[in-house]
């Protein structure tokens, strides 16, 4: 079978893994970086430490491949070690170029201040929402919706489409949804979905199996259980 990891700080991880059980069969190594956590507050040497550390504990532990579901470690991590990594990594980018095509729109671009940098594209709006993983973690859904609404409201009407950068906001795209009903609203998993689909199409359906666990290896299964069960 094969053996997929995913790497992430918190629950991010959760709408990657439900994604890549739609498009593949195989047993999933969650590694959760929790020590590093938020990874949008890092420095670029600790998000390569981090994501270090990730890849040689995902190749000791016999996985074909790994994804680097945050933002912020895709951003920093996977071309940098790609060269000299012991399984095949994917990034998770944010999915600006895909939603700035969309009507030709103003795109607001949400997420974390290491994943937003960099980002000039005509009529693009970045809002950064440093307290959203922390909320993400609580899994409170009215206190995320207010949160979004008061961090947005100075834009709204200035956007039709936005571009969700952080991972923990794929797990939470319904409660963007609720807050602009009428605006499209792109995640970071689409891209890489369509890449693990090309690339492993030819492994034979069979039931799934996941592990959570930390970058030393301890199981972190009943404290993700609240978001995965």
């Amino acid at each position: 079978m094969l053996r997929l990891g995913i790497i992430d700080d918190g629950v991010g991880f959760v709408p990657t893994l439900i994604k890549m059980q739609q498009v593949v069969s195989a047993e999933f190594i969650c590694v959760v970086c929790d020590g590093y956590f938020p990874l949008g507050d890092r420095s670029p040497a600790e998000l390569m430490t981090a994501g270090s550390r990730a890849v040689r504990l995902l190749a000791d532990l016999g996985c074909d491949a790994a994804i680097f579901s945050s933002v912020s470690l895709s951003s920093r991590c996977c071309k940098a070690l790609s060269a000299s990594s012991p399984v095949t990594l994917f990034g998770c980018d944010a999915p600006v170029l895909h939603a700035s095509t969309y009507t030709a729109s103003h795109v607001l671009l949400v997420g974390d201040a290491f994943a937003l940098r960099n980002q000039t594209l005509p009529g693009l709006i970045v809002l950064p929402m440093p307290q959203f993983p922390l909320l993400a973690e609580e899994g409170n859904d009215r206190n995320i919706v207010r949160y979004i609404s008061d961090m947005c409201e100075c834009h709204s009407g200035n956007f039709d489409c936005i571009a969700l950068a952080d991972s923990s906001m794929n797990m939470y795209k319904h409660c963007f949804a609720r807050v602009f009903p009428n605006v499209k609203i792109f995640d970071s998993l689409e891209g890489v979905a369509r890449r693990i689909r090309k690339t492993y199409r030819k492994y034979p359906r069979e039931d799934s199996v996941t592990r959570v666990i930390d970058l030393d290896g301890n199981d972190l299964s009943e404290k993700y259980a609240f978001f995965t069960e």
